[in-house]
């Protein structure tokens, strides 16, 4: 448990370091973009870690 934790704020720093760098550049399109995948992966980790009956159903095929 403790590697995920690790590696989680290590991935947020470099997300966030992106985000200063397309900040310095002006390039906010990037800066979005980066964002936009970042949320995605906090919003669907939890629910492949969940187990839930219809992705236990859909990986068991």
């Amino acid at each position: 448990m403790k590697g995920d934790e690790g590696m989680s704020k290590l991935i947020a720093l470099i997300v966030g370091a992106w985000i200063m760098y397309c900040s310095m550049i002006g390039s906010y399109d990037g800066a979005m973009a980066i964002l936009a995948v970042y949320f995605l992966l906090v919003v669907l980790d939890p629910l492949n870690k969940k187990g839930t009956t219809a992705a236990n159903s859909r990986t068991d095929k």
